[in-house]
């Protein structure tokens, strides 16, 4: 099944008691699981149902048992277990007895970027429920695809413009996901998209954009980071305009950290920012990078270049070139 046939059957028949996802088009699969754990679990529950659990940190006999509870509030106990593929032979053959006879208020959701050595589990799967490929789109087809996803946003995104935005991004959807929702915004109640927003709002270079300028940060490559800053000059960026972003940057970075480690879900943690949930995940891993007085040393040594910029006599590259040094140096400290 693909994702177009996946996704009208959740709006017409009920749940299948297991999914297994595969493919790799992992912004698919999240928007795919995100439209299921609409489907079943009512809003009240979805502090209680809905579980994301990843093979790596759960064997398979805690999925089994997880999936064998009684969901609160009623309905289906919805769990989703990523990188299946992870797990060893012998945990692959307990879900495939399990899926023999699948507990009927379970649906379980499985995700596999890999397909070696999953034959069987494929297998069980297809007999007892459905198995969905998720495959990104390819070079020739990625403009269109674009000009899709801007439509669902309620933008009509014009040909050149897509083109181009899929020349400076490349083919990692979530990065292409994040420049759509800084165009949106850009551009306001402005229906239409065009070659000269992308012009203006998309970094010439998706691997000299700050995102990356931040991760060479919180990996202790300053000469990386250093690069990323040059390059982002020389494609024409303001000084101002790096320095609004780097902060937004580390803005985004410290709320998406504090809603970790206060145990909120994902959504409530996009609904708070004003992110997509996938995007939030590209977030927290980042976040994971930083302690907090990191961040809040990182916050304090921007407002001392924005101070500079706007009232010193020195040079913006050299004011931000320290900037970016500092930065280093405060993660340097805490390796």
């Amino acid at each position: 099944m693909l994702l177009n046939e996946f996704l009208k059957h959740v709006e017409t028949a009920p749940p299948a008691p297991v999914y297994l996802f595969t493919g790799n088009a992992e912004l698919l699969m999240e928007e795919a699981w995100n439209r299921l754990v609409a489907k079943i679990v009512p809003p009240k529950a979805r502090n209680f149902n809905g579980e994301r659990w990843t093979a790596k940190e759960h064997t398979a006999e805690e999925v089994l048992e997880r999936v064998s509870t009684l969901p609160m509030f009623g309905g289906k106990q919805l769990l989703l277990v990523q990188h299946v593929e992870e797990w060893p032979k012998e945990q692959r053959q307990s879900l495939e007895a399990y899926l023999r006879r699948p507990h009927p208020t379970a649906c379980l959701v499985l995700s596999a970027f890999q397909k070696k050595g999953m034959d069987k589990l494929e297998e069980a799967v297809q007999a007892a429920g459905v198995v969905v490929q998720f495959t990104a789109p390819t070079e020739g087809e990625a403009p269109r695809w674009l000009q899709e996803r801007a439509k669902a946003q309620g933008k009509q995104l014009t040909p050149q413009a897509a083109l181009l935005l899929f020349e400076q991004v490349g083919l990692d959807l979530a990065c292409l996901e994040m420049e759509l929702e800084k165009l949106s915004i850009y551009v306001g109640e402005r229906s239409v998209i065009d070659i000269s927003d992308v012009q203006q709002v998309v970094s010439m270079q998706r691997s000299h954009s700050v995102f990356e300028l931040l991760q060479h940060v919180g990996q202790n490559e300053t000469h990386r980071a250093i690069h990323s800053l040059r390059n982002l000059m020389l494609s024409g960026e303001s000084p101002l305009g790096i320095l609004a972003l780097l902060a937004r940057q580390i803005r985004l970075v410290w709320q998406v950290r504090d809603g970790q480690q206060r145990r909120l879900p994902l959504p409530q943690i996009g609904q708070g920012i004003g992110l997509s949930q996938f995007v939030v995940k590209k977030y927290l891993q980042q976040a994971s990078q930083f302690s907090e007085s990191e961040l809040f040393n990182a916050y304090r040594a921007l407002r001392h270049a924005d101070r500079a910029l706007k009232g010193s006599g020195t040079s913006p590259e050299r004011i931000l070139e320290s900037l970016v040094l500092e930065l280093c140096r405060i993660k340097q400290k805490n390796p």
